[in-house]
């Protein structure tokens, strides 16, 4: 299985996030949920482990040390495969050669920034902490420190952009990351973001022309060597992230910390979502668990769709027979058809995938594997 690691902290909570993340604490509030989240790890049933993923938040709030500290905790209570691929979030200007060295020392074999920008104005008009220069500084610690495995995020159509995102994936591809994650911004429900939108005080590029801009700045990555095997994520051969293709594949993982969620089986769970309800239940012995779900057999085939569907292979008709005990055109027969005269989906030797037009409208493709309500 995957193991997630949930780490809630930011130095700054940005404008456009919706995730489960708080401005960090004091040091002894940090120091109990670290306390927690190695108590939760010791208490989960042992399993082999070929995927862990540590993601906020930011986890490299905590120092290296700590990270450390809790990636020993791991190590401790699951066996974990030899070639174990180990990510870490990190947000530039968090890290340096040191800390980046102490985690490379530690165990930590892939490293995810989330630069988003390489053009400062833009960075600081949605809340960023650092700088393009850091974002560089970053990659280039990464490097000495030994990370052979480098992925950097970028979002496009934030606000008051205009030209800077083709130099921003220009400057990206010249640091020559393995993975790379592109985005087009999404204004989320309450986000600090949503409210100025609505407010109108702040200016963001058309929906069209993000659109534009996405499928030209796709085409720079490709011409360069990536390949796209995700909707939003782009690998050099051999550099797809593993652990995230585990949550498409719909293939099982644990997640351990505040509002993590976990599938193991046909269950699906997740964690209470307060960081600090989240220690004080773990601390005294709980189970931090909020909520359960057992999917029926539809939901489940209509979610391996729209998960499968996100990939560039598509979802083999095959392999989801042999899962689900029937043939996804059987399963969903209307709406096959629909999205293949819509010109969405097209059949590709024995697989289902997504046309170009279907990825550009992917979430209206996903709707129709959705159960009728």
């Amino acid at each position: 299985m995957g193991l997630y690691l949930h780490f809630p902290f930011c130095r700054k909570k940005c404008a456009y996030c919706d995730f489960n993340s708080v401005p960090a604490p004091d040091t002894g509030s940090r120091s109990r949920y670290l306390r927690a989240l190695g108590a939760e790890i010791r208490a989960a049933e042992a399993g082999l482990v070929d995927t862990v993923y540590c993601g906020g938040g930011t986890p490299t709030v905590h120092s290296a040390e700590d990270l450390a500290g809790i990636l020993g905790e791991v190590k401790g209570r699951f066996a974990l495969s030899q070639d174990a691929e180990i990510t870490v979030e990190a947000n530039p200007g968090t890290v340096d050669r040191e800390s980046l060295a102490a985690l490379r020392a530690a165990g930590f074999n892939r490293l995810s920034l989330g630069v988003q920008s390489f053009h400062d104005c833009l960075l600081v008009g949605v809340g960023r902490i650092h700088s393009a220069e850091e974002s560089r500084e970053a990659v280039t610690a990464a490097r000495a420190a030994g990370f052979t495995n480098l992925s950097l995020d970028l979002i496009l159509g934030l606000p008051g952009e205009k030209e800077e995102w083709r130099d921003s994936v220009a400057q990206a591809i010249r640091l020559s990351p393995e993975h790379v994650s592109l985005y087009p911004l999404s204004v989320e429900e309450g986000t600090l973001l949503a409210e100025r939108v609505a407010a109108d005080t702040v200016v963001l590029p058309e929906d069209d022309e993000v659109e534009r801009r996405w499928r030209r700045a796709a085409r720079m990555l490709e011409e360069d060597g990536y390949r796209r095997y995700e909707i939003s994520n782009f690998a050099r051969p051999g550099f797809q992230c593993r652990h995230n293709r585990r949550y498409w594949e719909r293939r099982e993982y644990l997640g351990l910390g505040c509002g993590a969620h976990s599938f193991l089986g046909k269950r699906r769970f997740w964690n209470t979502v307060r960081w600090d309800e989240y220690a004080e239940r773990v601390l005294s012995g709980e189970i931090p668990l909020a909520g359960e779900e057992h999917l029926s057999a539809e939901e489940e085939r209509g979610e391996a769709m729209i998960l499968g569907l996100r990939l560039a292979g598509g979802v083999s008709r095959r392999e989801f027979a042999a899962c689900y005990g029937i043939d996804p055109e059987e399963a969903f027969p209307s709406a096959v058809e629909r999205l293949q005269d819509a010109g969405l989906l097209r059949r590709r030797r024995n697989r289902l995938v997504l046309t170009a037009k279907g990825r550009r409208l992917a979430n209206l493709a996903f709707a129709a594997f959705l159960p009728e309500s």
